[in-house]
Formats: structure tokens, sequence, C-alpha cells
């Protein structure tokens, strides 16, 4: 993987996370689980009983884990269409969440068997969209490599400098940026994740409430 310094083209945003190039880039996305494991760890100590609210927390977490060291390992592969379409997916579980939090009733529906139907993921990330700033963009351009679109399906090929067309017969990243605005949408989710994990342990009584936090 380079050390090509791309520090002079990235956002604010990007910087006051810790990244200057790809290598700092992958070193904070993964340290970044670390902010997701407190809450989650937190109520994981405080269960006296396995309910359905319990259970479906934990089925977040250890989705979230598994989407969230996959997109990492195939940024160090380079493997954009593996790495942002398992970064759509860590988007979709952190829009989850969101929604069984601001609909409590839709509970059940992630915990009925396999082949009923539950919550349509258009409803989630249509909530998601409503609910969560930034959400749309950075869904939208996910969604060009998960889906077979153009975005997806040309990002193999490039210009040369001598004006000719190449076609790259192995899954590449177009630039050094790209992987870094993965690994700092990792980072965002994570941030958000965090987040939305406290709250629906609060939610359904999994952990502290924010005044017992507070008296602790």
């Amino acid at each position: 993987m380079s050390n090509m310094d791309a520090s002079a083209g990235l956002p604010v945003w990007v910087e006051r996370l810790g990244i200057r190039d790809v290598d700092s880039a992958v070193d904070v996305a993964e340290k970044s689980w670390s902010i997701i494991q407190e809450p989650a760890f937190a109520a994981l100590k405080s269960w006296s009983d396995v309910t359905t609210a319990s259970m479906v927390f934990s089925g977040f977490l250890v989705r979230a884990q598994g989407l969230h060291e996959g997109t990492i390992s195939a940024v160090r592969e380079d493997n954009p269409y593996a790495a942002f379409t398992l970064l759509r997916a860590l988007s979709e579980n952190v829009a989850a969440v969101l929604y069984v939090i601001d609909n409590p009733k839709s509970l059940d529906k992630f915990w009925r068997e396999r082949d009923t139907r539950g919550v349509a993921i258009g409803k989630i990330t249509n909530h998601a969209l409503r609910r969560m700033e930034n959400f749309r963009t950075i869904y939208s351009q996910l969604s060009q490599y998960a889906h077979p679109h153009s975005g997806s399906l040309l990002a193999a090929f490039d210009i040369t400098e001598a004006g000719r067309l190449s076609w790259s017969s192995t899954p590449t990243f177009r630039s050094e940026s790209d992987k870094i605005y993965c690994c700092a949408w990792v980072c965002e989710l994570a941030e958000a994740m965090s987040h939305l994990l406290r709250e629906y342990a609060i939610k359904f009584g999994l952990t502290l409430t924010r005044s017992d936090e507070t008296h602790s």
C-alpha cells in the first residue's frame, strides 16, 4: 500500500480524524472499532435476561464488526468493489439501528423467522435519509459500486498520460483518495453506530439511563 501523502487535497473533516495518507487512514479506521466497543460492552455486561431486544442488539453489533473489518480488509487488498459494497451494507446496518430506535414496535420484525418478511431495506434507508445528515450523499455514492452501474463497471478503465485507454484486469482503486475516503467513512459510521447503540440500549432498557450515567 502506498505511503503517498494526500493531505494537501483532503477536506477538513477527514484531516480531523487524524488521516494524512492511506496508511494512516487504514490505521485510524481499524482503531475506530473501539468507539463501538464501549457502549456495546456496557450493555452486554448489564444484561440479566435474554430478550428480543438484547438479541437484536447483539445481531447489529456482530454484523457491524464483520462489515467494519471486511471493509478495511478490502481496502488493504485494493478491492474497491468489495470495500464500497461492504461499506454500503455497514451504512444500512447503522440505518437499521436508527429505524428500530425511532420505531420500537418494529423490533419484532427483526427477530422473526428467516423466511418471513422483515422491514424492507428501502423503508429503513428512506428513514435514514430524513433523519441523518449527509446520509443521502454517502449512500448514493456507495450504491454506484454496489450496483452494476457505470460507476462500477467503468472503474477498471482509465486514460493514460499518452492518451490511451487502459483497462485493469484485476480490481483496483482508481486513486489513493478513494481509499482514504473509504476509511474515513468507516470512521464516521463507527461514530454513528456507537451513538445509536447507546441510544438503543437506553431505549430498550439494556443498560444505564442517561441520568444514572450522570450520577454514577
